[in-house]
C-alpha cells in the first residue's frame, strides 16, 4: 500500500515498484486523510508512507499504519534523515526510513532489502564533541605530555 499526497510521487513510486519482482501496489491512499479503513480492510504486507508536504500528516499515517495493520512493514520515504526526524518516525511506527533522494530505479530493490530484514539502521546519538576542544585551544596547564 502506498500513502502519499502528490500524484507525481505516486506515479514515480508505482513505476519504480513495477520493475521490482514481488511488489504489487494494492492501493494508493491520499495521505492528507485517514488511511485507517483501507489499512484494516486490505491488511497490506508493506505500507510505504511518503513524507508529504506536511510532516504531521506522515507521522499520523505512520501511527495509523502501525495500529490498523500491525503485521505490516511500515516504511517512511523522507527528505529529512536527521536523527531527531528518524527517531520521530520510528516512535510513530516506522520500521525503516528511506531517503526521498534515492534514485527511483533503486527504490524497489532497497525496499525489498528492508522487508527481508537485510537493512537495519539505528539512529546514532549526537556526537559528544561539544566538551572537546583542540589541544591548542586548551590552557597551558591542560597541555601535558605523557
Amino acid at each position: 500500500m502506498l500513502v502519499a499526497d502528490a500524484p507525481t510521487v505516486v506515479h514515480s513510486i508505482r513505476v519504480a515498484l513495477r520493475h521490482t519482482a514481488g511488489f504489487r501496489v494494492v492501493a494508493t491512499i491520499d495521505g492528507r486523510a485517514s488511511a485507517r479503513e483501507a489499512l484494516s480492510e486490505l491488511r497490506p504486507d508493506v505500507v510505504l508512507v511518503d513524507e508529504m508536504c506536511q510532516r504531521t500528516n506522515a507521522l499520523s499515517r505512520l501511527r495509523e499504519s502501525r495500529e490498523a495493520a500491525p503485521g505490516a512493514m511500515v516504511v517512511l520515504l523522507s527528505g529529512n534523515l536527521e536523527t531527531a526526524a528518524i527517531e520521530a518516525a520510528i516512535d510513530a511506527g516506522a520500521d525503516a526510513v528511506v531517503s526521498r533522494s534515492l534514485h527511483a530505479a533503486t527504490l524497489g530493490t532497497l525496499l525489498r532489502e528492508v522487508v527481508d530484514g537485510h537493512v537495519v539502521h539505528a539512529p546514532r546519538p549526537a556526537p559528544r564533541r561539544a566538551h572537546l576542544r583542540p589541544l591548542a585551544d586548551q590552557p597551558p596547564a591542560a597541555r601535558t605530555s605523557a
